[in-house]
């Protein structure tokens, strides 16, 4: 989220606690208009309205009013709805911002609820402990993901370039020299994707976060990050800062998909969206390796409830819905990932879409390759890797800042925004 929009947050986060509290004085009853907020692709709408319409079936007087958009701006705004107490009922969240607005008190703890309106039977323990902060349930798991490198394989025929199933992240490098030319970059510029950089520090030994919530890497690692990107543009096989920039925002505007670029990291559950883009053929790959496994299953995103919602009950009736009633759940398909309930999986699978076929058989293709899901990140943490990463490497793309002078900004800006 932006410094100003998270500033406010900040400001106002003990006003916006005490609301949440107030709030918390009652379920609310059956028959209460909700407000459900999420982000994503055109696909994503299409599918989450089918289930808000299948819910509503079964809940005829809970009344649903949606707010989505993209990735872009869809921070901002909800940073302003929940200092001012106004945040939507049920949130989409993700994993990078949960601890953030949990440990505000702008969630309700759903503990009380598992097993009384909210069902987890079905769900692996790991799954479960996904959404916990601090001990308690503030999320329930609405896929199960991994990141992955996406391939526009007929732009890689086109260039008689065969894309090997493994490789290192120097391999990666020379990889993406033979696939670039003819106004095609071999790969978008990764340097300011935080689940890249996440990825490269595991492989490592490294993590984000050590556990009082400071950066577990330093200067040198990120400098040799940015210095690996650097060299790639300069070469022409990595998308330059002015191209990288009009691919902001979501999916559709991947140079992937735009047939700008050949490769781009992106998570699995993002592959039906790339695919309902283009005619080209799209394949899935692991990342470049290291020494160490990079790669863990993430929850894709979660749902969580707002502690100041006047309609609690419904709302976790609505979550519980999502992901584990198969007339509901099954209008979803895998979009967001992998359902993490297991009835709702094996009930699935088997219809799945041959684009969600290609994310099943690649979650299971790496199961011997993920390490464990890092802990909840610190306050903070999404604004560093999802704002602070992406507006230094465009500078130091368009030569305004040296890599040195971007590294120690990078480490000032973490000082400033990790709380």
């Amino acid at each position: 989220m932006s410094t100003l929009s998270r500033r406010g947050f900040l400001q106002v986060g003990a006003a916006a606690a005490t609301l949440a509290l107030a709030g918390c004085a009652g379920g609310g009853s059956s028959g209460a208009s909700l407000q459900f907020a999420w982000w994503g692709s055109t696909a994503r709408h299409t599918a989450t309205q089918k289930a808000i319409d299948a819910f509503k079936k079964k809940k005829p007087g809970v009344q649903i009013k949606t707010q989505f958009s993209g990735w872009d701006g869809y921070w901002e705004k909800l940073a302003t709805q929940t200092a001012g107490g106004n945040a939507p009922d049920v949130i989409q969240m993700d994993y990078s911002y949960l601890g953030e607005y949990a440990r505000r008190g702008s969630l309700l703890d759903l503990g009380p609820y598992v097993g009384k309106g909210l069902d987890l039977s079905g769900f692996e323990p790991d799954v479960v402990n996904a959404g916990k902060i601090n001990g308690k349930q503030y999320a329930v798991n609405f896929g199960i993901n991994s990141m992955s490198l996406i391939v526009n394989k007929s732009l890689a025929a086109e260039r008689g370039v065969e894309i090997p199933d493994t490789f290192t992240w120097p391999e990666y490098g020379e990889l993406a020299k033979k696939l670039a030319g003819k106004g095609v970059f071999g790969t978008e510029d990764g340097a300011q994707d935080g689940g890249a950089l996440e990825n490269w520090l595991l492989e490592r030994g490294k993590m984000f976060f050590t556990a009082d919530g400071k950066l577990a890497y330093d200067e040198n690692d990120l400098k040799e990050w940015f210095t690996f990107w650097d060299g790639l543009r300069k070469a022409g096989a990595a998308t330059p800062p002015e191209v990288q920039a009009t691919a902001l925002g979501d999916v559709q505007n991947s140079l992937v998909a735009t047939r700008k670029a050949v490769m781009d990291f992106a998570w699995s559950n993002q592959l039906t969206a790339y695919m309902s883009l283009t005619k080209d053929e799209i394949g899935i790959h692991a990342f470049p390796t290291g020494d160490k496994p990079g790669q863990y299953y993430k929850p894709s995103m979660l749902l969580t409830v707002s502690a100041a919602s006047k309609a609690k009950d419904d709302a976790v009736a609505l979550v519980n819905a999502l992901v584990t009633d198969a007339d509901v759940a099954g209008r979803l398909g895998s979009e967001r990932g992998i359902p993490p309930a297991t009835a709702i999986r094996t009930a699935l699978r088997p219809k799945a879409s041959p684009s969600e076929q290609l994310v099943y058989g690649y979650i299971d293709s790496i199961k011997d390759k993920v390490g464990p899901l890092p802990p909840p990140q610190p306050l903070g943490a999404g604004e560093l890797h999802n704002k602070v990463l992406m507006n230094i490497n465009q500078q130091i793309g368009f030569g305004k800042l040296t890599i040195d002078q971007g590294v120690s900004r990078f480490f000032e800006e973490a000082g400033r925004v990790l709380k």
